[in-house]
């Protein structure tokens, strides 16, 4: 990787909103100080929301919130995710509103992780090993690692502005940053898949949720009928 600023702003953004008010984004790095707010606000409506999350029962657990915590602490650490802060009036960001959890994947190597114990954590890493044997994004790219989402959310009252797709294109200049070519990922629901769509990420593998269920010996319950996979090259 790359020797670079850290933490350094990806972009500024700006959105009106129903009242008329201009509200000023800014994405960045999540900064140390920031670290264990940033995992905190993925163990929110994150855990209670996204499709894979809910299908395990993670945020039913208290020993299963508690994995995920020490697994986002170490992914976060790294020093690679993502975050969107509402920036206050003399331009300094202050509330978050978004992260973006990444880290890097190579290829023929797992994740380093502390192995879970919960029946969440097994089976949510039985479902991400059979995720994982999809290797789509090595060869459309021809890398042997990238730049890997593992986690987006927007808190609620600032949904609809385009903030994810606003931190996807920020993801793009930070793969470009740390050297690596390409970046991607499992986009889990319909609207996730129409976010990456919008930031210009292209779908390399789709399959149905009710083959992939049968693959992993668990029964999702959900709208979308698809898990996908998307990805983007940073080369040109």
């Amino acid at each position: 990787m790359s020797n670079r600023e850290y933490p350094e702003v990806f972009g500024r953004f700006e959105r009106t909103v129903e009242d008329g008010t201009i509200l000023t984004f800014e994405i960045s790095d999540i900064p140390e100080s920031m670290w264990s707010t940033a995992v905190e606000f993925m163990l929110g409506n994150y855990i209670r929301e996204d499709v894979w999350w809910t299908t395990v029962g993670t945020a039913k657990s208290l020993e299963a919130v508690q994995e995920y915590r020490v697994l986002l602490t170490s992914i976060v650490k790294q020093k690679m995710s993502l975050a969107c802060f509402l920036a206050a009036g003399d331009g300094s960001g202050h509330t978050l509103v978004g992260v973006n959890i990444c880290l890097p994947q190579e290829k023929g190597r797992f994740i380093e992780h502390t192995p879970p114990k919960t029946k969440a954590g097994l089976v949510s890493l039985r479902m991400f090993v059979e995720a994982m044997k999809v290797t789509v994004i090595y060869d459309k790219y021809n890398v042997n690692e990238y730049l890997m989402g593992a986690g987006l959310s927007v808190t609620p009252e600032y949904r609809g502005l385009g903030i994810g797709v606003e931190l996807l294109k920020a993801r793009l200049k930070l793969t470009k940053t740390l050297g690596l070519r390409a970046t991607g990922g499992i986009f889990t629901s319909m609207q996730a898949q129409r976010v990456a769509e919008k930031a210009g990420m292209e779908c390399l593998y789709e399959i149905a949720y009710k083959k992939f269920g049968k693959q992993c010996h668990v029964t999702f319950d959900t709208d979308t009928e698809y898990l996908k996979i998307f990805g983007k090259s940073v080369e040109n």
